[in-house]
This record gives structure tokens, sequence and C-alpha cells, in this order.
């Protein structure tokens, strides 16, 4: 399957060294199987640092990560569990991973849910809030 990732830099190479913490899913590599996505991205990042948007197409084999040797959590939509994580992989406290997984794939936080998210992180909204919010989206 084609995967995309949209950045201010074209990438020959994933370089997880270049990787940050505190992201929705913990550090790593981003990637999503939407172009549109991908380009959206691109664009605000590469405004954001006064450089070209890039987007880098990779073939990606999710077969591989069937197999036992990976660790693997897939949320199929926004839940409770999903908040938790990327709360957790939010906290600016961290320097180090939370989770030791190989492959995370779920939904992403587009600026309706990120406002959420961060009303929540506020104390503004509760969870129950949270839940029942995102359902409306």
């Amino acid at each position: 399957m084609q995967v995309y990732h949209g950045s201010y830099t074209e990438i020959f190479e994933i370089d997880l060294s270049k990787s940050q913490f505190n992201k929705d899913f913990g550090k790593g590599f981003y990637v999503t199987k939407f172009r549109h996505h991908a380009e959206s991205w691109a664009t605000n990042i590469a405004r954001r640092y006064h450089k070209k948007p890039f987007v880098t197409e990779f073939v990606f084999y999710q077969r591989a990560f069937e197999e036992d040797r990976y660790k693997v959590l897939r949320f199929a939509d926004y839940n409770e569990q999903w908040l938790d994580f990327v709360v957790l992989n939010r906290n600016p406290a961290f320097t180090t991973n939370q989770h030791d997984y190989d492959l995370v794939e779920g939904p992403i936080a587009d600026d309706k849910v990120q406002n959420r998210i961060n009303d929540f992180l506020d104390g503004i909204i509760t969870k129950k809030e949270f839940r029942s919010q995102l359902l409306k989206t």
C-alpha cells in the first residue's frame, strides 16, 4: 500500500533520530494512507518554517507487521483508550517513548479534535465530555 509523509524537506531515508517526543503516538515517523492529509500537513509545516512543502511516498508492506516479531497497536476510531494513549505521549515531562510498539495506527487529531484534547488537558472538559463531543465531529 502507498503511504505518504508531509514535510518541509524531501525525505530520502527515514531517520528516527530526527523525530520528536510528545507527539500523539510518541516519537516516530508519521505517515498517512491519504495523500491529501500529507499535502495539508506539508503545506502547514512548510509555511511555519518558510520552506517548500514536500510529500514523500513510501510503499508499506502491512503484511510485515502482521508477523509476531512486531508489536502493533491499532485504534479503529477516537475512543477513551485513544485519548489516554495520546495524553500519555503528549506529556512534556517525558523524554522517552511511553510505549514499546513498533507501529501505532489510528485516527489523527485534526483541528477540532486537537482543540478538544487541549480543553481536556486544561481541565475545561471531562473525559466523558470529550467522548461526547467527538461523536459530534
